[in-house]
C-alpha cells in the first residue's frame, strides 16, 4: 500500500478519489485550502489545510509520501475570468510543488490531472492522438499546457491524465449552451471511470508510452453531439428540438487509447451503463 497525498483533496473528484484510494487501503492525506470543507472525507483520512504556492505548506505535506495526486487547479469558468488567479494557482502552484518534490522527495510518482482542452477544437477527423501538439484557445487549458510541461521535463516518476468531459450519472439542469455542435464528435467519460484512471495511476506500471494517457470512455462513448444531447432530453420528457448548441467546436474529440487503459483499467462504465444509472436517478426524484 502506498501514502498519498491528493492536493485539492476536499474537492468533489479530490473526495471520490480519497474515498477510492482509502477503500483499497492506501493511507491518504487531502490538501487543501483553509477554506475548503473537509467533512466529508473517509474515516482515517488526514486533513491538511495549507497553500498550493507556498513551500511551507508543502514542505510537510509531501513528508513520507510515496505518491502525490495532484488535482487542485482553478477550473473553468472562474479560470478564463480571473487570468492571474488561474496562472497563480495552476502553473506556478504545480512548479512550486515539483520544487519541493525535487528537494525532499524526489522518488515519489507524480500523478497530474490534465485536461483534453489541451488540444484545442478538433484539426482532424481521426482520432486525437498524444502525440498531437497543443493548440489551447483559452486560459484554462493553456495553464494546462504549461503544467504538463513542467511535470515532464521535472525528471520525477510522472503520469499525466488529459481527461476527457466527465458525465455525472446524476440529474442536473441542461446547460444554457451545449458546449460543442450537434454534429461534432464527441467521447465523455463516466464520473467513476475518471476516478479509476485517477487511482489506478498511483500504483500501475508505466512505460514511455503510458507517461500521458488519454482518459476517455471508449467505443461505447463515440458518438455526435445531438445523440448525447437527445437521449438526455428524452429521459427529462423534453422535445430535443429544444436544445441549443454553442456556434463553434468545443473541445471535444474522439481520442486514441494507446494502452491507456490497458495500463489503467478503468473504462467500466459503458454508455448504457451511464443512461441506466442517470434514468435511475431521474426515477427516484420523481417518486419524492
Amino acid at each position: 500500500m502506498a501514502s498519498v497525498l491528493v492536493t485539492g483533496g476536499a474537492g468533489s473528484m479530490g473526495r471520490l478519489v480519497c474515498h477510492r484510494l482509502a477503500s483499497k487501503g492506501h493511507t491518504i492525506r487531502a490538501f487543501d485550502l483553509e477554506t475548503a470543507n473537509f467533512e466529508r472525507l473517509p474515516d482515517g483520512v488526514s486533513a491538511l489545510t495549507g497553500d498550493l504556492t507556498s513551500k511551507t505548506s508543502l514542505d510537510s505535506a509531501i513528508d513520507n509520501i510515496d505518491v502525490v495526486v495532484h488535482l487542485a487547479a482553478i477550473l473553468p469558468p472562474v479560470a478564463d475570468q480571473q487570468i492571474e488567479l488561474a496562472r497563480l494557482v495552476n502553473v506556478q502552484g504545480t512548479e512550486t510543488l515539483i520544487e519541493v518534490m525535487q528537494s525532499n522527495n524526489p522518488t515519489a510518482r507524480l500523478v497530474f490531472s490534465s485536461s483534453v482542452s489541451v488540444y484545442g477544437k478538433p484539426t482532424t477527423d481521426d482520432e486525437v492522438t498524444t502525440s498531437m501538439r497543443y493548440n489551447p484557445d483559452d486560459n484554462y487549458a493553456k495553464t494546462k499546457c504549461e503544467s504538463e510541461q513542467l511535470v515532464l521535463n521535472s525528471g520525477i516518476d510522472s503520469c499525466v491524465l488529459r481527461i476527457s468531459g466527465v458525465s455525472v450519472p446524476v440529474f442536473q439542469e441542461p446547460p444554457e449552451a451545449w458546449p460543442f455542435l450537434p454534429d461534432q464528435k464527441i467521447e465523455f467519460i463516466h464520473r467513476d471511470d475518471a476516478v479509476t484512471a485517477i487511482t489506478s495511476a498511483v500504483t500501475a506500471e508505466l512505460t514511455d508510452a503510458t507517461r500521458v494517457i488519454n482518459v476517455s470512455g471508449g467505443d461505447t462513448w463515440r458518438m455526435q453531439g445531438s445523440q448525447y444531447v437527445t437521449d438526455y432530453f428524452k429521459m427529462i420528457e423534453v422535445d430535443p428540438d429544444q436544445a441549443v448548441y454553442q456556434s463553434s467546436e468545443g473541445h471535444f474529440a474522439w481520442y486514441s487509447d494507446e494502452g491507456g487503459n490497458n495500463a489503467l483499467k478503468y473504462q467500466n462504465n459503458s454508455y448504457l451503463d451511464y443512461l441506466e444509472q442517470l434514468q435511475s436517478d431521474i426515477n427516484r426524484l420523481m417518486a419524492e
